[in-house]
């Protein structure tokens, strides 16, 4: 009987396919786009029932917020429109788009606690169960893009959907923040508790900015998906086994 015998050849796995890659793209911009749309929706429904009914600080940062996450997201998804026209300055305008949002969130930082402090000498009516609703229209968008969030493959993650992460938790922190505040004054009218949750914003979008800037130091750019990683080290493994024969 004639037997054949088995010589142990060394294989290395398949990289993933171009396909896998786009189609990682194509969740994250799909993410991007949805999630612009929401808090861009959320924030100015805010703005507009804070101005025109409710009189609320608290609900401006909570929309001033959002709309800079909005306007974030929003960037994001633009620059994975460029990347697929102008390959290679993928890295280039993710900074660029970082850079705007810094900027954005220290615009909104500054708007809000300059009305906060004015409202402290200069008190004024607050609407609590106006500011109550809205508020919970908004944690409701952005629990549903925490939600979206979460349904992306842990492989796809990124320093875009990390902080995108980030700042949709942060939305939902200020919006329960305003939920209660707004419940405060609506049972009790004590408007102090508006102009207070109205600094608390302030300084937790203070935090923010000291967060995204010591990232932007650190230089923590990591923008490709796990799949391009694999595809890179795969191609490295390739050529050294090429030169060894």
């Amino acid at each position: 009987m004639n037997t054949v015998r088995k010589s142990h050849q060394h294989t290395t796995p398949e990289p993933p396919s171009n396909r896998v890659i786009e189609t990682a793209n194509t969740r994250e911009l799909r993410l991007y786009t949805i999630a612009f749309f929401l808090s861009l929706f959320a924030g100015l429904l805010e703005i507009g029932v804070q101005y025109l009914i409710s009189n609320s600080v608290s609900l401006f940062g909570d929309a001033t917020h959002g709309i800079a996450d909005g306007s974030t997201y929003g960037l994001l998804a633009l620059v994975l429109i460029i990347a697929k026209f102008y390959p290679g300055q993928e890295l280039r305008w993710t900074k660029i788009a970082v850079f705007i949002s810094f900027a954005l969130l220290f615009i909104g930082d500054y708007l809000v606690f300059s009305e906060a402090i004015e409202r402290i000498f200069i008190p004024r009516e607050v609407l609590g169960w106006w500011t109550f609703f809205m508020a919970s229209i908004s944690l409701a968008l952005n629990a549903f893009v925490v939600w979206m969030m979460h349904k992306i493959p842990k492989g796809e993650h990124n320093i875009r959907h990390d902080s995108m992460s980030f700042h949709a938790l942060s939305d939902m922190m200020v919006s329960i923040g305003v939920i209660g505040s707004s419940a405060i004054i609506g049972l009790t009218n004590w408007y102090c508790a508006d102009w207070i949750m109205a600094l608390i914003i302030a300084f937790y979008l203070l935090f923010l900015l000291c967060v995204l800037a010591i990232r932007i130091v650190r230089g923590d750019w990591k923008i490709g998906h796990d799949h391009e990683h694999e595809h890179d080290e795969h191609e490295h493994h390739h050529r050294h086994h090429d030169h060894h024969h």
